[in-house]
């Protein structure tokens, strides 16, 4: 694993429990910051891990260079990727990239046609694809004409947490929150967005084209709060002909968040709610002769448990290199590249006062 920061901590500790139960062992990590490596440090966040055999390194080539690697997981800041990736396709090893995998989106093209050209196992950490409610909600709106989704995540920026990687030495902020930065995150929109942006594709199909509004953080504000946007606005056109809303917002002195998912089909609703997703709509004699109450209306699903989707990617991961049958991953790169070219093409929208940009051209209009 390359890079022992928040995200990666959290994959070591799914891949542990996956190590105990003898589906995969991990035998190197790699960061560039020495004490992110330390036994004591990592336990503080993954309490069953010890060093053991597991060999460490700050530098890259020397990570590249061991001879065991089946895999390996880039857990980078999405600004801090130089030619990794390509590296490690280009020796024929499966590849496991956290999100979002450049904030340039030719970097990015160049990592996928490394990764074609070599054929190896790929894979982006959308987990939210494993969750097993957004699942039942994809298998449920299948063969329906949809027309709407909404998402809507309004957050704070104390929300964010203390990262990992040292910013403060590489040019970034002192206090390491790199997520609250541009040329770091890319924006909230890059950085945590695309996980909706991603989820509303696995529900509702291809993005052709967006277009996208921000409101930009006071100047007197930067220095405490980041530079990131306080607001976004962002509108998906579906391949399909439906149409998709994006709105967030990360505000200080705010302390509080929600979100709100939405869908919406030609005759009806579905809504993620605490107690899990439920549809609305009627079913009856059409039209009805009086209004019906809400329990004539609300259908929940049957989900059961959501499970937790950061130890069932990795899970899928570790299963399809083991069988060498990618059809266990949902969330491949060459896919997970449209999901980033959504929200890069949203800033570049955004930047040019709304103007509609097409995922297609700036793609490539790839077959």
């Amino acid at each position: 694993m390359l890079g022992i920061g928040q995200r990666g901590l959290q994959h070591l500790a799914a891949l542990w429990r996956l190590q105990e139960a003898g589906l995969v062992r991990i035998v190197a990590l790699g960061d560039m910051h020495g004490p992110n490596l330390e036994e004591e440090k990592i336990r503080r966040f993954v309490p069953e891990y010890r060093q053991e055999k597991i060999r460490r390194y700050t530098d890259f080539d020397a990570l590249l260079a061991e001879d065991e690697l089946d895999a390996l997981y880039v857990c980078i800041p999405p600004n801090r990727h130089a030619g990794e990736v390509i590296r490690v396709a280009e020796r024929g090893i499966p590849l496991f990239v956290e999100k979002p995998m450049s904030l340039d989106l030719g970097e990015a093209l160049a990592m996928e046609a490394a990764i074609a050209r070599s054929g190896v196992i790929a894979a982006v950490g959308f987990q939210q694809r494993y969750d097993a409610w957004h699942t039942a909600m994809r298998e449920y709106l299948q063969g329906k004409r949809l027309v709407m989704a909404t998402m809507v995540h309004t957050s704070n920026i104390e929300n964010h947490s203390v990262k990992h990687t040292p910013t403060e030495a590489l040019g970034g902020p002192a206090s390491r929150i790199w997520t609250a930065y541009q040329e770091w995150s890319g924006n909230t929109v890059v950085e945590a967005g695309i996980h909706q942006t991603d989820l509303m594709r696995y529900w509702c199909g291809e993005i052709e084209a967006v277009q996208a509004s921000y409101v930009p953080r006071d100047p007197g504000l930067i220095e405490s709060e980041g530079d990131n946007p306080m607001a976004y606005s962002v509108t998906y056109t579906f391949a399909n002909g439906a149409v998709g809303h994006l709105i967030m917002s990360r505000l200080a002195r705010v302390l509080y968040q929600e979100s709100y998912m939405h869908i919406l089909w030609d005759h009806g609703h579905l809504s993620l709610e605490p107690e899990g997703p439920a549809a609305y709509y009627y079913d009856g004699p059409y039209p009805p002769t009086s209004r019906p109450p809400l329990e004539a209306l609300r259908h929940p699903l049957q989900v059961g448990e959501r499970g937790d989707s950061t130890y069932e990617i990795n899970r899928a991961f570790v299963t399809a290199i083991a069988q060498q049958d990618p059809t266990h991953i949902r969330s491949p790169f060459r896919d997970a590249m449209r999901s980033l070219a959504s929200v890069l093409g949203a800033n570049l929208s955004a930047t040019h006062g709304g103007a509609l940009v097409s995922t297609d051209e700036l793609m490539g209009t790839r077959n």
